[in-house]
């Protein structure tokens, strides 16, 4: 399920391995999470470590490659693989069938010995609980997934809400284009730069995956000292206390600067404290300041968005991601198999290709031996 980069993936690896399968997506078209996303959004990762199995990113595409481009290139890898999705599909219940799976969607019911997820992490949207005070905000308030480039802004000032690599990408869009920013950071984010002389940070990202957490604690802190510069003046400290064992808490991937290190440095983003409520016109900071936007933009992140789907079936953990990726299957649930639904530092392209080729064993295993 899912005609992203992880569904397309997987099925293209099953075609490799001659066996077919049906991909359903319930938007209209494949490559949805990043055809809808904001004009300037490039991916973090370089082209040469981010290609799906057996299909390499064209060179022509540059190092960072851009969105449209993206989408350009799942759509080939979807056609060379005879991958057709089905679109305008969406899947609302999966329960246990015998042997087998029972898929409730949108268009009927459909039954299967094995069902992959590949919805991606960044499906549902997510807005803080003062964002949703009805009647209590007269300025206007979006989330990050519906901004697409400055031009509705001119002449105006904009909140950016959050900490992540979206807020900090809009940021940066918003302040290169001549627009007045101000950015409320609830947690000072961990900033690590894209690439440092050239070399990539995601580089760095897999060669050091399997260090143990007690080791890339004081090495994180250690690598922000030497290629970040303080902040601290400009409202952004560096993060306290361990910045990778945060990470493994809570998700959160660190901002890889690609301009925005500067911008801050250069009060052209100015940073404020987190919001704690929206009244008229009025922006309330937890500090007890006060901020007047023309408009907010919440880069508040989005959830996996799977509870109305497997809630009942345990295989989910408290932040609602799956319990288990890649080829790996709970005892309770054979057969129910997730891709891409993670996040990474090493790259999460490069972990979708190999998360899926991985699947694409286990599966053609599980047909050879008649399971």
């Amino acid at each position: 399920m899912g005609a992203g980069a992880a569904g397309i993936a997987v099925a293209a690896t099953l075609a490799q391995r001659g066996i077919g399968c049906d991909v359903l997506e319930r938007a209209p078209s494949l490559g949805s999470a990043w055809a809808s996303r904001y004009d300037s959004l490039q991916l973090h990762t370089i082209r040469s470590l981010s290609g799906l199995p057996g299909f390499p990113i064209p060179r022509s595409y540059g190092r960072w490659v851009a969105r449209d481009d993206v989408v350009r290139y799942l759509s080939a890898c979807a056609a060379r693989s005879g991958v057709v999705p089905e679109t305008g599909v969406e899947v609302t219940r999966v329960d246990r069938d015998d042997d087998g799976w029972r898929v409730q969607t949108s268009v009927g019911e459909r039954r299967s010995r094995t069902v992959v997820f590949a919805t991606g992490f960044s499906s549902k949207p997510y807005l803080p609980d003062w964002a949703g005070q009805d009647g209590a905000a007269h300025i206007p308030l979006l989330h990050s997934s519906e901004y697409r480039n400055p031009a509705p802004y001119e002449g105006q000032s904009v909140l950016v809400v959050g900490a992540g690599n979206s807020a900090a990408e809009i940021a940066v869009d918003l302040s290169s284009a001549g627009i007045d920013v101000t950015m409320s950071v609830r947690t000072p984010p961990n900033l690590v730069r894209r690439d440092t002389l050239g070399v990539p940070s995601q580089l760095l990202g897999i060669a050091l995956r399997r260090v143990p957490e007690r080791a890339m604690n004081p090495l994180s802190a250690a690598l922000r000292r030497v290629s970040v510069p303080d902040l601290s003046a400009h409202g952004l400290p560096a993060p306290t206390g361990a910045m990778f064992t945060q990470f493994l808490a809570t998700g959160t991937v660190p901002i890889l600067d690609h301009g925005f290190v500067q911008e801050v440095r250069e009060d052209r983003i100015r940073i404020v404290p987190a919001v704690r409520s929206v009244s008229g016109e009025d922006v309330n900071l937890i500090d007890g300041a006060v901020v007047r936007p023309d408009a907010i933009i919440c880069a508040t992140g989005y959830r996996p968005g799977l509870e109305p789907i497997l809630d009942h079936l345990n295989v989910l953990d408290e932040r609602g991601t799956p319990r288990v990726h890649g080829a790996r299957t709970l005892p309770l649930a054979p057969g129910l198999y997730f891709a891409g639904i993670t996040v990474q530092l090493a790259g999460l392209l490069r972990e979708i290709g190999i998360e899926a080729s991985a699947i694409g064993a286990a599966i053609a295993r599980e047909i050879n031996a008649g399971v």
